[in-house]
């Protein structure tokens, strides 16, 4: 197959079959890695490099990499080896080693530093020897808080100097003898936080409301002062009172002989005695006034005693309140009535319906639009793969001979895709025939492809 588009992007892997076998063959990577040098091994980095010389990548090793290392027993010192070894200065290169064994104390250990001298300037000690106990303890001392036994090497911590290094701050104590640290502040010590604030008259206020009609609130002095009148409270068996009511609860007596009714109601309740030598039969007491036949009331609730009749007061008011319904809550102590019902409490309307599997499901159909191939049964959505799928039997391709397939996909234009028995990807040439045929064919032969067409 010949592709001739100047670039071609396969979203895959690419996988050749053979070696290659001339200078335009594409090569593996598994080719590539067992006969190529890609780089340089980290832990090789010292000893060899890749150049460029001439256009070619090239693998250096490094002078380092090819050392001589030559053990000397009499030589006491390195003028001494140098002076019966070392006279011309090419008898060693850089990275050899020598090692005199018959230096005082002892070995001491030198490598070539690549120098053309011929003298000692040529060679660097790497190693002079071992290194005694002595010598390390020697080396070594301590500080504050660490006690160093020079004899022994052994290092202790001295706890009462390092205690001596700690002190206490603001709203803490600090014992020196034993490293306690003791907290001695009380609230007014700490710093108030974010969430666990501290008590004010302001913050209690401003957590509190009132709810409903009759009741107000002050947050600023916290005061709570009830506002109800007869216009919050509906009419109960209780009922207020209205002219209509009084006048319709008054009558005038029929008397019999010889008493006379001297009392007269109009249409509009009003009582009246036409006789006046009547009037001066009459007089007022406590709480009322009396003129041409006219009793008027002028007391007040202090100038009338409490009988069956009680008068208001908080308490009473409160303690005649009560609620029976789901939903409301009522503090006889405050005379709050608060709403604390839930949609539970409350009776589905004929608008504003509460959810139910059943009314959900019954909102969900298929779009009737050309195409769609979702079904819904139930609220539930199904869309059948075979509706936009079709998977063939293992097919059996000849090379370079088209195979027609029948999809029954109701579309020309479709993707079709081919695998060997081990799952590989398989190159075909396809070929859209109809909306339910297409053909393919391979250029070599293929025993069991399974083929697939989709949308």
């Amino acid at each position: 197959m010949q592709f001739l588009a100047p670039t071609n992007v396969f979203e895959g892997v690419v996988q050749l079959n053979q070696a290659p076998s001339a200078d335009n063959h594409a090569v593996t990577r598994s080719y590539l890695e067992a006969n190529s040098v890609v780089g340089i091994a980290a832990d090789s980095a010292n000893y060899a490099e890749l150049v460029t010389e001439g256009g070619d990548l090239k693998l250096k090793l490094k002078p380092l990499t090819i050392t001589d290392v030559s053990v000397d027993t009499s030589a006491a010192s390195l003028a001494a080896w140098v002076s019966s070894n070392y006279t011309s200065g090419d008898e060693k290169q850089e990275g050899d080693i020598i090692v005199l064994t018959a230096v005082s104390g002892r070995a001491q250990t030198f490598i070539h530093n690549g120098g053309t001298a011929g003298t000692t300037a040529d060679w660097a000690e790497i190693e002079g020897g071992d290194v005694t106990p002595a010598e390390v303890r020697a080396a070594l001392s301590a500080s504050a808080g660490i006690n160093f036994n020079a004899s022994t090497g052994e290092f202790t911590a001295d706890q009462a100097e390092i205690r001596g290094f700690f002190a206490a701050g603001t709203g803490l104590s600090y014992d020196s003898s034993n490293g306690t640290y003791s907290l001695n502040v009380d609230s007014d010590g700490i710093a108030e936080g974010s969430s666990n604030l501290y008590f004010t008259n302001a913050r209690a206020r401003g957590a509190i409301s009132v709810s409903g009609d009759g009741l107000a609130y002050d947050s600023g002095t916290g005061a709570i002062s009830l506002t109800a009148t007869t216009s919050n409270i509906s009419e109960g068996s209780n009922l207020y009172f209205t002219d209509a009511r009084a006048r319709a609860a008054l009558s005038v007596a029929t008397l019999s002989s010889p008493d006379v009714q001297l009392l007269t109601k109009s249409s509009s309740g009003v009582m009246s005695v036409a006789l006046s030598d009547i009037f001066a039969e009459f007089s007022a007491g406590t709480g009322l006034s009396y003129s041409d036949g006219i009793y008027s009331l002028n007391a007040s609730t202090s100038n009338v005693s409490e009988g069956s009749n009680l008068y208001f007061t908080n308490a009473r008011a409160r303690a005649a309140i009560s609620v029976d319904a789901d939903g409301l809550a009522y503090n006889s102590s405050t005379g709050e009535i608060a709403l604390t019902a839930d949609t539970d409490d409350i009776s589905e309307g004929a608008g504003n319906l509460y959810f139910t599997n059943a009314r959900a499901q019954a909102a969900i159909t298929a779009d009737s639009a050309a195409g769609n191939m979702a079904t819904v049964t139930n609220g539930a959505v199904l869309v059948q793969k075979s509706d936009f799928r079709s998977t063939f039997a293992p097919q059996n391709l000849t090379a370079n001979t088209f195979v027609t397939l029948n999809h029954q996909l109701g579309e020309k234009i479709v993707h079709c895709s081919a695998y060997d028995s081990n799952g590989n990807k398989i190159q075909l040439d396809v070929q859209l025939t109809d909306a339910n045929n297409l053909k393919v064919k391979s250029v070599i032969n293929v025993t069991g492809a399974e083929i697939v067409v989709s949308l």
